[in-house]
């Protein structure tokens, strides 16, 4: 099967120093069995050191909080936290920015109209990732820490970013998962209209698992894919778990963070991949994977 490729956002073209994808190489379609790549792995390893999502999200709702200091990474002041219960540790990262800007906002990569930068949307992508069963994105729940009320998020040890992967030229040893893996990073970030993705928020795990992170500046109230001209293969597990979000079970899961206007997009969004979806199964079969 001959090779396609994909390009990576319109932010390719930007400068490292902004924190966007550029020097990222095209990527290509995915070749072979998916669900062979997949069974390579035991658990997500956005799960860290948990073995189950429930466990971890249990841990992070009812573990004290304590020794927050601030990282120099990110514009949205986040805090790493030390997070502890019953004899165990972890560490977490909790926001509580919530910034909404009618208008036009001017950000590096150039204006933005009716900018959106909150802590509900951690949470609201989180559950989203759970209904789909992406198990790319690190376990978030609502809490309060100081007076402040916010997300706080599993932080996950021993990872480089995307950035850190591009610096030092290196490559995954897994052409294919690291393709298929990419591809469902550019249907989520359609999905949920994600404006701030870049080289800096993708983490790479030791066994070159992607993790997605700071998802404040997502759900856009834009019927519109974000980067539609990225969507040229697709998973077909991933396609079918899109088809069974509906009005009522994101108002179930998400309906405290996002507003109806917010979910309605999303489902507009949805039916706009699936549109592309039906496309390319009939225009071309071999861009579809399992």
């Amino acid at each position: 099967m001959k090779l396609t490729k994909i390009h990576l956002y319109t932010t390719a073209c930007i400068l490292l120093s902004l924190q966007v994808y550029s020097q990222v190489p095209a990527v290509q379609q995915p070749q072979g069995d998916a669900q062979q790549v997949q069974q390579k792995r035991v658990k997500p390893a956005c799960l860290g050191r948990f073995a189950t999502r429930e466990e971890a999200d249990e841990f992070l709702k009812t573990a004290t909080i304590s020794k927050g200091k601030g990282i120099a990474v990110g514009v949205t002041l986040p805090q790493k936290v030390t997070l502890t219960k019953d004899g165990r540790q972890e560490s977490g990262i909790f926001k509580s920015i919530d910034v909404r800007k009618p208008g036009t906002t001017k950000l590096p990569t150039g204006p933005e109209v009716d900018f959106k930068d909150s802590w509900k949307f951690e949470v609201a992508v989180y559950e989203l990732d759970k209904m789909m069963n992406l198990n790319m994105i690190p376990p978030v729940v609502e809490r309060t820490y100081g007076r402040e009320r916010g997300s706080l998020q599993l932080w996950i040890d021993d990872c480089m970013t995307e950035m850190d992967r591009i610096k030092k030229k290196v490559s995954a040893p897994d052409q294919n998962d690291w393709n298929l893996q990419l591809l469902r990073v550019f249907i989520f970030d359609n999905l949920v209209y994600n404006i701030d993705r870049n080289a800096g928020n993708l983490l790479i795990t030791p066994d070159w698992q992607i993790i997605m992170i700071d998802q404040t500046r997502c759900f856009k109230n834009m019927d519109q894919l974000k980067a539609a001209k990225d969507l040229t293969s697709f998973s077909k597990s991933m396609i079918e778990s899109l088809k069974t979000l509906n009005k009522e079970n994101l108002k179930a899961q998400c309906g405290k963070y996002l507003s109806n206007m917010e979910i309605d997009s999303v489902l507009k969004r949805r039916d706009k991949i699936l549109v592309l979806y039906d496309k390319a199964a009939v225009d071309s079969p071999a861009r579809i994977y399992p």
